[in-house]
């Protein structure tokens, strides 16, 4: 017979095994945290900004001049990381910081952007070193610069703005990081908490006993937490203390403290051919009065006092 389980249970079991998915949302945070800060090597980006332009022979400016300059902006982006500008680039690179990467790194380096129907774009370089960055994009800048004219139809080229060295890496990124290795946790916290319910194979209910193993229940015995077991304690001493303050009013006490003990009492009756029956009646006693200073104090010890009030 297939085992099912509803929503309502599920929600039972996550609620249950709420402190182990915090604890694996901590530990998700903390082992990104290792990673992002300690392991992953902070890259950081340079941008040269650049517009490049081509005119007619007429040097006149319409429409079509434009679109055309900026379809002409794709072959820059494909010119930029061709081998005759990394090439270049390296060797240069090789002479002002002793680059020792080869034309391939240095493309690899390099990304492209334009602002939507911009004739301007940016020449973008990411490194470990921020100085480094700045410098590649500022030489690949003025190497597209020079070569721009011989090899494309661009008749004017401009830098916009060098590149400047900055001090905030752009990867890894810290909060994203932190957020997924939270999220990973908790994933991986549902997914223990699922596995533990689907290989926990011990009886939880009687309707599995009755229905699934076909056996009768004859009984069963709840579990009572501590907390509650001190709680009915706690109502029952209240019920108690209530008892005593409804016969507050009665003024006669049996005691059993007589200074007589009772068994000399009742053989001296026999001896006296009295009829214990008649001086004793045990129908007219009735404890309404229950003496509760010394309870728990010692678990062996009735609840009754010795002094019991009776009517």
């Amino acid at each position: 017979m297939e085992e099912t389980i509803s929503l309502q249970e599920i929600f039972s079991l996550l609620k249950k095994k709420a402190a182990l998915i915090l604890s694996m949302f901590f530990i998700g945070i903390g082992i990104s945290a290792i990673i992002t800060f300690l392991v992953i090597t902070p890259k950081y980006s340079a941008t040269s900004q650049l517009i490049a332009t081509s005119q007619n022979k007429d040097n006149s400016v319409s429409t079509d001049n434009i679109n055309s300059n900026l379809m002409m902006i794709n072959t820059y982006k494909d010119f930029i990381k061709s081998s005759v500008v990394t090439e270049a680039a390296k060797e240069q690179l090789a002479e002002e910081i002793a680059f020792k990467g080869s034309a391939e790194d240095v493309k690899n380096m390099i990304s492209i952007e334009q602002a939507q129907s911009s004739q301007m774009f940016s020449i973008v370089v990411t490194s470990e070193n921020p100085n480094e960055a700045a410098v590649v994009a500022n030489v690949v800048a003025n190497i597209f610069k020079e070569e721009a004219k011989d090899y494309t139809d661009a008749d004017k080229v401009s830098i916009i703005s060098e590149a400047e060295p900055s001090k905030n890496p752009v990867s890894p990124n810290k909060k994203v990081n932190l957020a997924i290795g939270g999220v990973l946790g908790m994933i991986v916290g549902i997914g223990l908490a699922l596995l533990s319910q689907l290989f926990n194979r011990t009886v939880k209910t009687m309707d599995y006993v009755s229905e699934t193993m076909n056996l009768p229940i004859l009984g069963h015995i709840p579990i009572v937490a501590q907390k509650e077991l001190k709680d009915l304690q706690s109502h029952q001493l209240r019920a108690l203390e209530q008892i005593n303050l409804a016969t507050e009013s009665v003024e006669t006490e049996f005691s059993f403290d007589d200074e007589e003990d009772g068994l000399n009492q009742d053989l001296s009756r026999i001896n006296e051919d009295r009829d214990l029956a008649d001086t004793i009646d045990l129908t007219e006693i009735a404890i309404n009065h229950i003496d509760l200073s010394n309870m728990g104090q010692n678990n062996t010890t009735s609840g009754l006092s010795r002094r019991d009030r009776v009517k």
